[in-house]
Parts: structure tokens; sequence; C-alpha cells
């Protein structure tokens, strides 16, 4: 009715007013005010009976832009200790001419922006940073997700029982968001959190072109099928019955089972190797999508796979360790991985698995949250004997009657010398990258979260960091700029804002650790101060309040609007030689794990390829208390990185750390 509608707006409006105050992420304890404030928004604003995926998307506020100066000062904080002091000196003068001149009419028209946007940058930064990217999406881009931890075994050792109980449980999340089904997050339990990159999970693929890719999602009509990679072979598959019923576990495992037992022609070598084309240059691939895909048999089977729910790889390979498994994921053989997906299930011979994913639609936290329903939902199944595994890992046939199946399609392909010759160039391509790659991963159990926080009493992430900063420090004997992402989904549309992990207090602890005159006291002083000071740093980019998204935005206007800005060119072409992210795991709400092992649910995070050459990327989560799991990346052709080197010092700088924290409560 029309007095509804006017009361949802007036309630919606108001909870976006609400919902702009941000003490919360600064007080140790709540305040009198925050625990009003809390009350207020949860009991008086939200929804009591279970809101749908959306229903407080129009509320979210949106992104603040930050004043000119503030941005600036916290610039110039965070370069202070990466430069020589009249290098700092000449910063200094270039950012007060910023200030003062181009500055203010940037910022003008920033502000224009974010009054007719529901976010003033997020769309810029997928636009410029991830779509306009022409470099190939494998290994530098696309990111890797394992479904499983190690060192424990896996649900089943079967591929195909393995791959059917992912693929079930997969499209049941996939119909949880295209009915809005799913619980939208919330922060400490009462702030809504924008769920805008859900959308994009499925039926989603990255579509190249010469001026700049885009995004193209598929309508649940549309897209009824996944596809399927087996021994160099494409597949189309349905997932519901001619009924249009979706399928059991045993119901898709009988069609894997009829892919991997099919007898007709081997692929060719070129039919074996067109994902290949996806790792390519992102114009190049354009070129040959535009040449040799536009018609025919080409464009049909394109067409297949880009509408696809997503897509299955069925591996050969059986990786043995975390690092193996989470590089696999990552770069597969090159020929193996269609990166223009949204997300690819990588399911190996002995039934490890997990997601290879683009990284323009979303980000790992998503990834993270989806895989945490998944394996909390299969995990309820199996108990509760939905289905089960018989003793070769293969689904048990359930009771009643199947449906009718439509067998899976292979896709055909006409591949001329043309087209061979483009697809042996990717392929070679997208091997010496993958040959380049050097990475390793672990599971700590001596490094945890509980040691963290109970014994050493220090906030895990910032413990994690410095620790990143001491042990670089170590082989480098220099600090450079370090990314971390802070999520910004406290706002609408918030994507991440970058935490700046080197910091004068995070340089000064580590120059201590190793200096015989500075007393074990003062070093775990300016390690308790390096940390708090990156958490505090942490709360002022999920405020909205740090530096690095306002800098990019006035970069694209000024840019836009021809307007010279000489500072923010070089801000903008500051390499990261850290690039560090954590995964965060047990979002889900507790309902979630109703009926389910929780302790079971564990995955072993994932990891991603280093964004400067000459540099790291290093990702890690911890698993409850228990577990620190590391992933680290580097380039074989840079003569100074080495990964397997870097994460030793990473555990010496924990075990020193830790000691250090602890040797206050020794007696």
């Amino acid at each position: 009715t029309h007095e509804a509608f006017t009361f949802a707006a007036i309630n919606r409006t108001f909870l976006r007013q609400m919902l702009h105050y941000k003490e919360w992420l600064f007080e140790k304890k709540p305040s009198i005010l925050t625990k009003l404030w809390g009350g207020l928004v949860k009991y008086g604003f939200m929804q009591q009976s279970v809101p749908a995926l959306y229903t407080y998307q129009g509320a979210l506020p949106k992104q603040p832009v930050p004043s000119i100066r503030a941005t600036c000062d916290k610039y110039l904080s965070t370069v202070k200790p990466l430069l020589e002091p009249k290098e700092y000196d000449v910063m200094v003068q270039q950012v007060t001419q910023f200030q003062s001149n181009e500055g203010r009419k940037l910022q003008r028209y920033l502000e224009i922006k974010s009054w007719i946007t529901d976010n003033y940058v997020s769309d810029w930064w997928l636009r410029f940073v991830y779509l306009r990217g022409r470099g190939s999406l494998l290994v530098y881009s696309n990111y890797a997700g394992i479904a499983d931890f190690w060192p424990l075994p896996t649900v089943c050792e079967n591929q195909l029982g393995r791959a059917a109980s992912l693929i079930r449980q997969l499209i049941t999340i996939r119909q949880f968001i295209a009915h809005e089904e799913m619980e939208p997050l919330r922060a400490v339990d009462v702030i809504p959190m924008c769920m805008s990159q859900y959308q994009y999970m499925f039926s989603t693929t990255r579509i190249p072109h010469p001026d700049g890719d885009y995004l193209k999602q598929y309508n649940a009509i549309d897209s009824r099928h996944i596809v399927v990679l087996s021994k160099g072979v494409w597949y189309r598959m349905n997932v519901t019955d001619a009924s249009r019923r979706l399928m059991s576990a045993y119901e898709i495992q009988t069609l894997l089972r009829s892919i991997a037992e099919d007898e007709s022609d081997p692929p060719s070598a070129h039919e074996a190797q067109i994902a290949a084309l996806t790792t390519e240059n992102r114009s190049v691939w354009a070129e040959a999508r535009e040449i040799h895909f536009h018609r025919g048999e080409n464009r049909t089977s394109l067409d297949i796979i880009e509408r696809a729910m997503f897509a299955v790889i069925l591996d050969d390979n059986r990786p043995e360790t975390l690092a193996e498994e989470s590089r696999l994921i990552l770069t597969g053989d090159g020929t193996n991985r269609w990166c223009d997906k949204s997300i690819c299930a990588v399911v190996f011979a002995n039934g490890r698995c997990g997601l290879h994913t683009e990284h323009s639609w979303g980000d790992a936290p998503v990834i993270g949250h989806m895989m945490e329903v998944v394996l909390a939902n299969e995990n309820r199944d199996l108990k509760q004997g939905v289905y089960q595994f018989d003793s070769r890992g293969y689904i048990d046939r359930p009771a009643g009657a199947l449906g009718k199946l439509l067998p899976p399609t292979r896709l055909q392909w006409n591949i001329g010398a043309d087209l061979q010759q483009v697809i042996e160039a990717a392929t070679a391509q997208a091997k010496a990258n993958i040959a380049d790659l050097d990475y390793t991963a672990h599971t700590f159990e001596d490094l945890n979260k509980g040691l963290i926080t109970k014994k050493c009493k220090c906030a895990p992430d910032g413990f994690i960091q410095m620790g990143i900063q001491l042990a670089y420090y170590r082989l480098e004997h220099r600090f450079v700029p370090t990314y971390e992402p802070a999520m910004m989904r406290l706002y609408c549309d918030g994507r991440t804002e970058t935490i700046r992990s080197c910091s004068a207090e995070s340089c000064e602890f580590a120059r201590a650790m190793d200096d015989p005159s500075v007393s074990e006291k003062e070093r775990l002083r300016l390690l308790r101060r390096a940390t708090d000071a990156h958490q505090l740093r942490t709360k002022y980019a999920m405020a909205g309040e740090q530096v690095d998204r306002h800098l990019f935005a006035l970069y694209v206007v000024s840019r836009g609007k021809d307007i010279s800005a000489p500072f923010l060119e070089q801000v903008i072409g500051m390499p990261w030689t850290l690039s560090t992210s954590q995964i965060p795991w047990r979002m889900a709400p507790k309902y979630v794990y109703k009926g389910v092992d929780r302790d079971k649910i564990l995955v072993s995070a994932g990891g991603f390829g280093p964004v400067d050459p000459n540099g790291y990327g290093i990702c890690y989560a911890f698993m409850d208390d228990k577990w620190l799991v590391m992933h680290v990346s580097s380039r074989l052709s840079c003569p100074t990185t080495d990964s397997e080197k870097m994460l030793a010092a990473l555990h010496q700088a924990y075990k020193d750390m830790a000691a250090l924290c602890l040797s206050e409560t020794d007696p």
C-alpha cells in the first residue's frame, strides 16, 4: 500500500542517517552512546523478521569523500619512513602545491560525483583498475581459494563424487542468491554490510574488449547449465532435469560419470588448449574473439561457456601438499582455467578442490563467505543423510525414481590455421608466466590467533603485518610500500581501501628487534605501539578516512578533465612491493552451523601472484584459534625475491615476536 511504501522509505532514510555513525569502530569498549545507538539501529530500524539478501542496500550510507587536507596529511605520514629526508622535503612541497592549486578543483568535481552516485570511487575502481587492465588474468589478477584444509583429509577422495557434491552445493547457493534468500551479513551483529558483489558470483563472465573489458551477467532463463572440462574437452551440462527440477547430487554425479567415460574422439591439441586464450593479453584475446568467434560453431560454443552458471574443471593432478594444491588452482597448466568466468570450481583426481576466481567482480571475503556456507551445508547434508558417499567415494543412489536427465553435450570448435597460431602463442605465454611463479604455502600450528590474542595480547592482524615488516627488513634491510585491503562494505557498493602497513611505528619496531642496544622491554613497547597504530589505520580505512581511494579518484578526475597533477601521477605510479591480504573466516551467522560439525568447516585460504614483479604476494588466514595459514608468491625472474626464504623469515619473525611477548609473563 501507499502508506506501507511511505513508511518503508522513511525508515530507510532514518536508518541511512543512523549508519553514518562510526565512533563504535574506535572504541575498545562500547560507550553508553554507542550502546544506545546500536540498540536503536537493531531494534528500532532493522527488520526483525528474516531479511532478504538486499534488504538494507538502499539504507547503506554513501562512502564519504575525505577532505584534501586530511588525505594529504595522512599520505605524508605514511611515506615519510620510506623516503630520504631530502626526498621527503620535495614531497612536502609537491603536496603543498597540489593542495593550493589543482587539488581544490579536482575535489569539487569529486564531491559533485559523490552527490549523484551511490559510491564516488567503486565504479571507477572496477573500470580502470580491473577492466581497463590489459595484462593476463592468470597469476597476476585472478586468485585461488582452497575448499579443504591441510593437513586434514578431504571430505571425499573420489573426484566425481566430490565434484557432484560441490556442484550441488554451489547451485543451491546460486538459488539462494537469485531468490535473495541469503541473509545480509552484519558487522558486530548489528550493522548491515553491502551485499552487491554477490549478484555477480554466478552466471557472470568478463568479456574482453580492445578498449576495456566489461562484465556480462546472464539471467536465470539464459543460464541454467554449467560447463565441465574433462581431459581437454568442454561439455555443456544441465543441472536441472527435463522438468526443470534441480538435480540431486547423485544425478549430477551420473552426468559427470558419463562425461568421464566419454569414448568419443580425443580432442586435438588446439581444442584442449582453447582456454589459454582467456589467459592472453586482454586486447589480443578481444581481437581473436572478434575474428574467430563471431559466428558458427565457435560462437555457439563460446556462448555456452559464457552463459554458464560457472565452470567445473576435472583436473587430473593429485596435489600432495598445500602449496601444490594452491598453486595448481591458481594457474593450472595454462590451458585448463577459463579465466573469464566468475568462478571455476577445480576438482582434482584425489578429491581436493577449490575455486579459481576472476577478481574484477568481487573480492576474496565474498568467496570466503560463500565457501563457508557451502561447506557447512555439505556437512549438514551428509550428517542428515540427504546423500552419502559409498566405500569407493561415489554418492549412493537415493531411493525413488530419478528424473529424466538431459545428457551432457560436447562443445564443438572450428580451429583453422590462424586460430591455431593464436592458441599456440597464448599457451606459450601462459606457461612462461606459470614457470616464472615462485609459490609456497604452509599451515602453522605453533602460531595462531589464540597465542597472539590470549598470550601475546596483540591484535592478530597487526601482529601478522608487523611480522611481515620485520621479515622483509631482515631479508632486504629496507622498507617498502605495503598494501593490505580493508573491507569498505559498511558503505553502499563499497569494495576496499588500502591500509598502508609500513609506517613510522612499524619501521622503528623492526629496526629495534635486531638492535642489541635496545632492551626487550623497549622492543615489546614498540611492538605494541606498532600493532596499535596499525589497528587505528585499519579503523580509519573502514570509516572511509584513508588516502588511496581518494587519491585514485582525484587522479581519474584529473585525467578526465585534462588537468595536470604531477603529485597524483607519482602516487599512482608507486609500486606495492609487498601486497598482502587477510582472508576472514567465520563470517556466516550462527544459524548456518545448526546441525553442523563446526570444527570440520575449515579451509586453507588461498593465494595470488605478486603485484610488483620485484615483490611478494602474501595471503593469510586464521582458522579459529588453532592455525595460521600463509601463502607467499614472487617471481623467479626477480633476483632479489625467494618465496621459501620469505616464508621462513616470516616464521622466524613471528616466533621471535611471540617469545618477546611471552617473556613479559615469564617468572
